[in-house]
């Protein structure tokens, strides 16, 4: 049923100097998408929409920026709306629907 919110979490790894979604499980939550960087990352992971950036462009396309460990509850009720970068190297992130 659309618009009913789900309790679910996943993870993407492999995230690199293309912006990729988060996922693509259609889903939806009731407040947002909780947002964790793997404590392994070396670089930076950039949260945003689509056709994000990892802080070298525009300041109108660049990402949210988490280190490794950071978290944040992105207010979107779609993940599948959420993309993900990273200037250099790969990362991996975890998110939990909320």
């Amino acid at each position: 049923m659309a618009g009913v919110p789900e309790f679910s979490t996943g993870s993407k790894t492999g995230i690199g100097s293309t912006a990729v979604a988060i996922t693509t499980r259609e889903m939806n939550a009731s407040r947002g998408v909780q947002i964790m960087a793997s404590t392994s990352n070396s670089v930076a992971v950039y949260i945003g929409p689509q056709g994000v950036t990892a802080g070298t462009s525009s300041a109108d396309t660049d990402g949210f920026p988490l280190a490794a460990g950071e978290s944040v509850v992105v207010p979107v009720i779609e993940p599948n709306k959420i993309y993900a970068i990273t200037a250099s190297s790969t990362a991996s992130l975890s998110f939990m629907l909320v």
